[in-house]
């Protein structure tokens, strides 16, 4: 049983309020904590972007509780808060927050556990104690739940496209619906012009009955009127929707694109943009106009139908004319699916070179290959315009088809209507009514050949889509375990990778990592190197074998949590469009200019900042334009010293850099992070090496030679020797 204990006062503030800032950075660690135990990883510094909550008020105004359920909420767009008193609580409930309503003073803690009708608190810290319930009852108890779209989820992991799409459907089936009985509505309206006419020829024109004329007339004027209001509510409806579904989707599919594995990652960028993209013919066919068109069909039947009432046997003439116009569109399906897929494929190849050929223009130039680019470009349109040159003929062919069968079904009615007519089956006014809603009945014939075209692009794309969606993400699907602290322990067992087919393996029998070791990584040029500080970042994941971080299994860990805590920084960094300033703080919480400047200075960055008129506000376009390579590798060192992970990893950190500047970046680097912080450097520059207490060789990727730095280099001495010998 635990000690009773007085709750601590070591956090309190006396003689001030607590500011938002103090109140906030005790919080954050505890909401990092509950988000930990609802199997979310979230950063500590997540929770300190906001300064006001969703309604605009500003945090610092709000009660203490208040900002932590507002903090809360910015990061978690459905989370739920709750509040308790102290009795409700049950062990169901757990974990609960619990903050102390003090006016001068702040304090919160975790409530883990329920003990002899007391609390069991945990700190910011992770220490625990046990606190009788009357010493927490002047204090504020909140519920925190995260939100299900937050939480992950195994169903939605699995998920192929087709499922995605009908998922944002399924959800908005209401409108859809809604629309298809306003396409209803449309539809009644449309007859009665149709009507209009043959009342007007049969009643109001043998009897000069112009009173009704002017009744009818207001009639159909009035349903022209709610025809035009019933389509411009049904488009804004389903158009509304639409965007809704645009919104969602489109997340979803980037979301996934970032998602993706490093070492699945297709390589063809362009390519890949390309297909990410055809996600809007989808949507285009899903939505507003595949609707419409589909929910006229049903009612050409009801128009035939029509027809029939009032003209008998005339009904016929439409009905067997929709049946050849749908036998046309039907025929023409085979031929577009396989232009349609050509035209994609090649599309999607121009989009690439396109992409290849702008962001690497210099290295073109520099080899006079501009004919060459030229050429490839030249050969992909004619393709492209040969495969869109048959799929126009194609639609047009349908297209006039289904024009040539409305002409002869209007010929038709007339035709078989004259001999009606004249048998006395048939009024004129009927027989006009009738031509009219003909038109109405095969409209949608009309629209089947471009229906026809989208519906296979649409395939093709979801084909596509569905295999991007296939590709192995970072997450597993299960949920992952987020630990409570990070040490540093790494360990690799039996350890295997294949980057591509053609690519050397990497194979790691055994290496072992302790907290705060420094370690250089040699060997030549290919023999796996940055492979391996990848398959240690998470980037890549093993065929084979097991990455262990402070005894737990990489692949279990949540990848939010890994990005915090292990920093790599790649042999060429890549720089976004923006200013100097916003790709320094890339993903980290906003930092004053004066931390920035000061890891600036660590790494030489500041001279290029100082020597600048713009300063951090330099424009940088895309692919990191605007500066040098060596430059650019400042950047990312500056910004691992911003994010301060506990396990760096650097590939060739200074080799673009001049040994004056790499000395001077790497003595900063080493005096700069923490005593316990692990560095792994992949390096051939013999000034790191003094920084470092241990070596790994690797050759044709594998590890030769592991130890202290002074007995490796004795052994490569050694074996140098050995084989000039020979």
């Amino acid at each position: 049983m635990s000690e009773h204990k007085q709750m601590p006062e070591d956090n309190a503030l006396p003689d001030a309020a607590p500011t938002l800032g103090t109140i906030a950075s005790q919080l954050a660690p505890l909401l990092v904590r509950i988000s930990a135990l609802a199997g979310v990883a979230v950063p500590v510094h997540r929770f300190a972007y906001p300064e006001e909550n969703d309604d605009g008020l500003e945090l610092a105004q709000l009660e203490s509780a208040q900002q932590a359920v507002a903090l809360w909420k910015v990061r978690f767009s459905d989370g739920q808060a709750r509040f308790f008193s102290p009795s409700e609580v049950t062990k169901s409930h757990l974990p609960l927050l619990w903050i102390a309503k003090t006016p001068a003073n702040f304090d919160a803690r975790i409530i883990r556990g329920l003990q002899n009708q007391g609390f069991l608190l945990e700190n910011d810290e992770g220490a625990t104690q046990y606190v009788p319930l009357e010493d927490i009852s002047g204090g504020d108890i909140l519920h925190l739940t995260v939100g299900e779209a937050d939480l992950p989820n195994e169903e939605k992991n699995g998920l192929s496209a087709k499922d995605w799409f009908f998922k944002a459907i399924k959800k908005r089936k209401l409108v859809f619906i809604e629309a298809v009985l306003g396409t209803f509505m449309v539809s009644i309206f449309g007859l009665m012009s149709a009507l209009y006419t043959m009342q007007v020829y049969d009643r109001v024109v043998p009897t000069n009955g112009f009173s009704t004329l002017w009744v009818l007339t207001v009639g159909v004027v009035l349903a022209v009127i709610f025809e035009f209001a019933m389509k411009l509510v049904r488009a804004q409806m389903v158009d509304r929707a639409s965007k809704a579904i645009d919104i969602e989707l489109s997340s979803v599919f980037f979301g996934k694109a970032l998602d993706i594995r490093a070492d699945a990652r297709p390589h063809t960028v362009g390519t890949f943009a390309a297909q990410i993209k055809h996600f809007e013919s989808v949507r285009n066919f899903m939505t507003s106009t595949t609707l419409f068109i589909l929910a006229d069909a049903p009612f050409a039947l009801f128009f035939i139908f029509v027809i029939y009432l009032i003209a008998g046997s005339v009904a016929l003439v439409p009905l067997v004319m929709m049946f050849f116009g749908l036998l046309i569109g039907l025929s023409m399906i085979g031929r577009v699916e396989k232009y349609t897929l050509e035209n994609m494929e090649e599309s999607n190849k121009k989009n690439g070179l396109l992409i290849e050929a702008i962001d690497g223009i210099e290295s073109v130039k520099a080899v006079a290959g501009e004919w060459k680019v030229k050429d490839r470009w030249r050969a992909l349109t004619l393709k492209i315009s040969n495969t869109e040159l048959k799929t126009k003929l194609l639609t047009t062919v349908s297209t006039s088809s289904a024009q040539a069968v409305q002409q002869l079904s209007y010929i038709g009615i007339i035709a078989t209507g004259a001999y009606s007519i004249s048998q006395g089956n048939l009024t004129m006014g009927g027989l006009i009514a009738c031509s009219i809603i003909s038109g109405r009945a095969l409209t949608p014939l009309a629209q089947i050949p471009n229906l026809i075209v989208q519906w296979k692009n649409a395939q093709v794309a979801l084909k596509v889509l569905d295999n991007i969606m296939a590709m192995p993400s970072d997450q597993n699907s299960e949920r992952n375990i987020v630990p409570d602290r990070f040490e540093g322990q790494l360990d690799l067992s039996d350890l295997e990778f294949v980057y591509g087919e053609n690519s050397p393996p990497v194979l790691v029998e055994k290496l072992s990592v302790k907290p705060g070791e420094r370690i250089a990584l040699i060997g030549s040029v290919g023999s796996g190197k940055s492979t391996l500080l990848k398959l240690l970042a998470g980037l890549y994941r093993p065929q084979s074998g097991r990455v262990f971080l402070d005894g737990v299994d990489m692949q279990h860990i949540a990848v939010e949590f890994l990005r915090e805590q292990i920093g790599f920084l790649p042999q060429e960094v890549r720089l976004f469009n923006g200013t100097l300033r916003e790709n320094l703080v890339l993903g980290l919480p906003v930092l004053s200019d004066s931390q920035i400047l000061q890891a600036a200075e660590k790494t030489g960055l500041d001279q290029a900042i100082k020597a600048h008129p713009m300063g951090l506000d330099i424009m940088i376009s895309e692919g990191g334009k605007g500066l040098s390579g060596g430059q650019r590798q400042l950047v990312g060192l500056t910004r691992l010293l911003l994010a301060r992970p506990k396990f760096l990893l650097l590939d060739e950190p200074t080799a673009s850099l001049d040994g004056q500047l790499e000395a001077k970046v790497l003595d900063g680097l080493f005096k700069d992070i923490h005593q316990h912080t692990v560095v792994i450097i992949a390096t051939h520059k013999p000034h790191a090496m003094k920084h470092v207490d241990r070596v790994v060789v690797m050759e044709a990727g594998q590890l030769a030679i592991d130890g202290p730095r002074d007995k490796v280099f004795e052994e490569i001495k050694r074996q140098s020797n050995a084989r000039r010998a020979k």
